[in-house]
């Protein structure tokens, strides 16, 4: 039985409809497997060390003195004065604060997943300006106590060397702990034999090598901070409250350098740590650039979009050519596209997109060409239905491979499509063509003659 125009695209839409149950299933297949690379990035940052925040360092003198209060007098109940004995820290910042890393990326594996494992190393140096007694001014009984010098880092355990601290020629070795200059984790190097009677500059250096994954953070606490890293990554994601000034990216690495003044930060807020802290730190992250399950997770997007276009191609083609198309033929090809990204997933794990992607289309296609060939029973039919799906592949193709032009890329491409057959088809009576086919006249008999 054979159906009018309109009818048929119905059925046809619902078979396209009916395929969004194993895209949909897909999409979840690949964002389960997305779940478990993020587990995985949790996993290897429990092991290793989590993104690593740099705070500091922190010049710290420590000292006491009386302080006068009026307090009440239980017995007389008449108000007096006091002293009282209170503990105060006198922070300091350095005037300038340098820090040239170099960053190494390497890949740490678990099953099929993989994340990147950072580290960074360089000195830290800068300089200290103290006036006497570090600031402090005088007040009754003033004692200061020991100064020390305090380093903030996220996570210690990413601590790879012994970080010792030069200051004016002397060697110092660092202590668990920021004690309380800065809310956060870190270390700390008490200085007992620093002379705090005279106002003069204090030269340091540290020569820091740290571990972390994902991301490296820094906190712009000196009147001015300057910051240069340099690696082999190619895709570095710079984040936080401040951009670089300089910064360059290539296949074989990336260089950023960053310049901050002290007008431009919060000093107050950045001491105190917490999420407003956290809004003025700046630094890099080492995002994978092919992260194979958003582009499966892309990809598989674009799934009903091939559907539509290849089962209106052919509804075009039994209006023109007035042969028609049974619907599990239909169903049989659109399960063939669904798949397709399935397959594409799969391979990607092990491959890698780019290959897998080739791999995948290539399957497909010699699969629909050898189906087609049989169901058309046309060479050149089969050959251009082939060639357009493979235009459609490479389409989808460059609309991953730039996502920063998907948009456009994607809009042409729907447009010449619509174009194409607008222009091949301003001839056609579609009220004729929509008609449902007219029922064959009768045979007319023969009359049969007696010999």
């Amino acid at each position: 039985m054979r159906f009018s125009l309109p009818l048929k695209a119905l059925a046809v839409l619902g078979l396209a409809l009916l395929l969004l149950i194993p895209l949909g299933m897909t999409q979840g297949i690949v964002e389960s497997r997305n779940q478990r690379q993020m587990e995985t990035e949790t996993q290897v940052a429990r092991l290793t060390a989590a993104p690593q925040t740099l705070v500091g360092p922190l010049l710290v003198i420590p000292y006491s003195l009386e302080v006068k209060r009026t307090e009440k007098n239980e017995k007389s109940g008449e108000w007096q004065e006091v002293w009282e004995e209170v503990q105060q820290e006198r922070c300091l910042v350095p005037k300038d604060l340098q820090f040239d890393g170099s960053v190494q990326i390497e890949a740490r594996r678990r099953g099929l997943y993989r994340t990147q494992v950072y580290r960074v190393n360089g000195p830290i140096k800068g300089l200290f300006t103290m006036e006497a007694q570090g600031g402090i001014r005088p007040g009754r009984n003033l004692k200061l106590g020991t100064p020390y010098l305090s380093l903030g880092i996220s996570d210690p355990r990413g601590i790879l060397n012994r970080v010792p601290l030069t200051l004016e020629g002397r060697s110092y070795a660092f202590l668990p702990g920021t004690r309380r200059a800065y809310p956060g984790t870190g270390i700390h190097v008490p200085l007992p034999d620093l002379d705090l009677a005279h106002a003069r500059g204090l030269s340091f250096e540290i020569p820091l090598e740290v571990m972390g994954t994902r991301s490296l953070h820094l906190a712009p606490i000196a009147d001015e901070t300057r910051v240069t890293l340099q690696g082999a990554w190619p895709a570095p994601s710079f984040e936080g409250g401040f951009a670089p000034v300089d910064r360059a990216w290539s296949s074989q690495g990336f260089s950023a350098q960053w310049k901050i003044p002290h007008l431009s930060r919060d000093l107050d807020t950045l001491l105190k740590g917490g999420a407003d802290a956290t809004a003025q730190h700046f630094g890099v992250a080492f995002i994978d650039p092919v992260n194979i399950y958003l582009q499966s997770e892309r990809a598989a997007k674009y799934g009903f979009l091939f559907i539509l276009l290849t089962f209106g191609a052919f509804l075009l083609r039994e209006v023109l050519r007035a042969l028609p198309l049974h619907p599990v033929q239909y169903l049989l090809v659109g399960m063939a596209l669904a798949i397709f990204f399935l397959l594409l997933l799969s391979l990607s794990e092990h491959l890698g997109f780019p290959l897998a992607y080739t791999v995948a289309t290539v399957s497909n296609l010699a699969l629909l060409g050898a189906y087609l060939a049989g169901a058309l029973r046309n060479r050149r039919e089969t050959l251009l239905f082939t060639g357009g799906l493979a235009l459609l592949y490479a389409a989808l193709y460059g609309l991953l491979a730039s996502e920063d032009n998907a948009l456009l890329l994607g809009s042409l491409l729907l447009f010449a499509l619509l174009a194409g057959v607008m222009i091949g088809t301003r001839h056609m009576d579609w009220k004729k063509a929509s008609e449902p086919p007219s029922a064959l006249p009768p045979v007319p008999s023969t009359p049969v003659t007696e010999a």
